[in-house]
């Protein structure tokens, strides 16, 4: 029978990988030649999501019953809620883009998904590292890098935003860009918020 503590981290593991492929069908579905009504995509993001929901529940229902567990409980909560909320908002994200009947993907949407498949490339490193948390620098360095990237994302949103309120003269097409870029940058700042979570984690556990 496999430790709790085995049991845990493949759970974290599983949480932050849904995150990877959920990000991943999101950029797959606003790259190449934008053709709604043919992406699949979004659909499986959709699937996902409540596959990321049931993995909460599953980290909840195991510590409710193990005596032992890697760290306090309520920081397992808080890791596995914290990425849960990002895998929430990649979906929102992914259905304002699909259910919006936006006529094309603009670049700043493209580059805040890309940012978002990073962020979540770079936080399955975090959480896969947190089996070790003796080797405390490389969570420490994969934590700074989901800040930069959320700093990325920040600077592209603001400047977009600008741009979109400046030159853009049809009110729906305002609200609707407007909002999904807002989603995609709320989905980072989630990413960063379990980076804080992690480093958290760290402090208490080194």
């Amino acid at each position: 029978m496999p430790s709790n503590d085995h049991v845990f981290y493949g759970l974290f593991n599983k949480a932050a990988s849904n995150s990877v492929a959920m990000a991943k069908l999101l950029y797959t579905a606003i790259e190449g030649e934008w053709v709604p009504e043919q992406k699949t995509e979004f659909a499986q993001i959709g699937r996902l999501k409540t596959q990321s929901a049931d993995l909460k529940r599953q980290v909840y229902a195991v510590s409710g019953k193990a005596l032992i567990s890697p760290f306090e409980r309520n920081d397992m909560y808080a890791l596995v809620s914290a990425i849960n909320g990002f895998s929430d908002y990649i979906d929102s994200s992914a259905r304002r883009i699909n259910l919006y009947s936006i006529d094309s993907i603009t670049m700043p949407i493209r580059q805040l998904c890309k940012i978002v498949l990073d962020c979540s490339l770079e936080l399955e490193t975090c959480v896969m590292a947190l089996k070790d948390l003796h080797n405390g620098q490389a969570i420490v360095d994969s934590c700074n890098r989901i800040k930069q990237l959320e700093h990325e994302a920040d600077m592209v949103y603001d400047k977009a935003f600008a741009v979109l309120n400046n030159e853009e003269t049809d009110t729906f097409r305002l609200i609707k860009y407007g909002e999904i870029l807002a989603s995609l940058e709320r989905t980072t700042d989630k990413c960063e918020q379990v980076a804080y979570v992690v480093e958290s984690i760290l402090v208490k556990n080194s």
